[in-house]
């Protein structure tokens, strides 16, 4: 799979980039390009281009997958918020080498699990446990991590939790979790919103882990729970005020009872005194609720939803002439 750099059309860069495409279109010829090759090349050839401080989004450790290669995209997407032309630019030509090493160019998505991979990239770095939780017993456990398409709640079939299916069983709606209140079609709508916001949290919080040189606590809550919700989820620390929890004894069983409901109670055996564990959840939970918060109105509330209003002095043309 060489770089089928005809079928690519590179929006407008500045002129080094381009240069950067060319050499790299000449260098691989007709050689198939894997992901640590083409990790290779982008770090030798485009990342010299880049000021230091923008540097760091190119450190990943552990072998290199086009995976790896579009969360590169991604986060020099982010880090550029829109303006910052070399930053454009270098996340232009990363998407050409993950997109155009197939013929037809491969249709990619973002990696299921965004959150997870930034997770174990920042443990690993910071040499702490990356354990998958399981919820229930070994053998007919819940793997937390394997989220609902549509929300952080554990999938229970065809890749969704129980409360967001087509046909979702009927529920008490009391100890369920906050995400319960949103229908099947209220979170397929809510999806695009919901994947950009959880984007935007991932990148921003690796992207300043890097530039504190590991230093930034968006894993490990130093100060307690309860002010790093504060700081770091602070939509979701919202929906614990109304608890009345005070204290980090109490927090944490508020803050499980939040995002599971009745079930957090089996999560705490789970996660242990890991804390740090609930990190991909809790970004997950942040950026659902604010999707949810800032969702426009749906159904019959929409602006010109509905039949629209006749004038009394209208006339009825609907009767049949005699």
């Amino acid at each position: 799979m060489p770089l089928y750099l005809d079928d690519a059309v590179p929006p407008p860069m500045p002129r080094e980039f381009l240069h950067v495409l060319l050499d790299c279109y000449k260098f691989i010829g007709e050689k198939p390009v894997n992901p640590a090759m083409a990790m290779g090349l982008l770090r030798e050839r485009l990342l010299p281009l880049l000021p230091e401080v923008h540097k760091p989004l190119f450190d990943f450790r552990g072998q290199t997958s086009w995976d790896t290669l579009w969360i590169l995209y991604a986060n020099l997407a982010s880090a550029s918020g829109g303006t910052d032309r070399q930053l454009i630019a270098s996340a232009a030509v990363v998407s050409i080498f993950v997109r155009h090493i197939t013929q037809p160019p491969r249709e990619v998505e973002f990696p299921a699990y965004l959150e997870l991979a930034s997770f174990v990239r920042m443990a690993t770095l910071l040499d702490l446990p990356k354990a998958h939780p399981h919820l229930g017993a070994q053998g007919v456990s819940t793997p937390l991590y394997a989220f609902c398409r549509y929300c952080w709640l554990p999938q229970r079939a065809r890749g969704v939790c129980k409360h967001h299916s087509a046909s979702p069983r009927p529920v008490d709606k009391v100890g369920v979790p906050v995400c319960a209140v949103a229908t099947h079609k209220q979170v397929q709508r809510l999806r695009p919103a919901f994947e950009k916001e959880l984007i935007r949290i991932v990148s921003a919080e690796e992207w300043q882990f890097h530039e504190s040189e590991f230093g930034s606590a968006v894993m490990v809550p130093p100060s307690g729970l309860a002010n790093w919700l504060k700081e770091r989820r602070p939509v979701l620390a919202q929906q614990l005020e109304p608890e009345g929890c005070r204290g980090e004894v109490r927090q944490l069983p508020a803050l499980l009872q939040a995002l599971y409901g009745n079930e957090g109670v089996d999560v705490a055996p789970a996660i242990g005194g890991a804390v740090h564990l609930l990190t991909p959840i809790t970004a997950r939970a942040e950026a659902w609720l604010c999707a949810w918060k800032g969702r426009k109105s749906w159904g019959g509330q929409r602006q010109g939803a509905g039949k629209p209003a006749v004038h009394p002095n209208n006339k009825d043309t609907t009767q049949s002439v005699k």
